[in-house]
């Protein structure tokens, strides 16, 4: 009965590991089935040259795909590093270093390259998807924010950005791959309940 008990609880267990795993990989999907992968380029590339910058196995990142960096992982050897990014990503605190840690990143939003108003903050423009290099046409940028707070103590975005003309070499946001999804085809299944114990003529639908 103790051992019959042990593999009980020893099942339990290992379908709530399966099943952590299961969410994770759901969340990011990638080949290696770890967390998914991003990096902001070494290299600066004006607005014309943004969509093949980034290497083998990943492409130019929406902002939407790397908006929430807690789920994602850094790839320190591919990407920027700073003095202090340790294994993270750098932020607007590398200013220092031009272009800085700011990088073009897709807007998810259809093609245009004007911005007369130059609005802070504004996240529409991508050098007409990323085909023109003219300094008057514009691309959004973004970057992860220096500070914890704004002027009123509230917290402040992780991220910010805005537009900038094509014709300035920026970095660019690589994001990791995706695996084509499996679609999984639900066939005839018979389900059956057996009391723990109980013996194999015992099973009732």
């Amino acid at each position: 009965m103790r051992t019959a008990v042990s593999f009980l609880l020893i099942g339990m267990m290992t379908g709530a590991a399966a099943c952590t795993l299961a969410h994770r990989s759901a969340r990011n999907p990638v080949p290696g089935g770890g967390l998914r992968r991003f990096y902001l380029t070494k290299a600066a590339f004006q607005g014309n040259k943004a969509l093949t910058a980034c290497g083998a196995g990943y492409h130019m990142a929406s902002r939407f795909e790397i908006w929430d960096v807690t789920v994602l992982d850094y790839d320190d050897e591919n990407g920027l590093t700073t003095e202090d990014s340790g294994s993270g990503p750098p932020s607007e605190a590398a200013s220092y270093q031009r272009p800085g840690a700011v990088g073009w990143v897709r807007t998810g939003g259809d093609s245009q390259f004007t911005d007369a108003k130059r609005v802070p903050g504004a996240a529409f423009t991508n050098c007409a998807t990323w085909a023109s290099n003219s300094h008057e046409a514009y691309g959004t940028v973004a970057y992860l924010t220096a500070r914890f707070t704004v002027e009123n103590t509230a917290a402040s975005p992780v991220w910010s950005g805005g537009s900038e003309p094509c014709d300035t070499p920026y970095r660019v946001w690589c994001v990791e791959d995706a695996p084509p999804r499996q679609v999984i085809t639900p066939g005839p299944t018979t389900h059956r309940r057996r009391r723990f114990g109980a013996p194999e003529s015992e099973l009732r639908p």
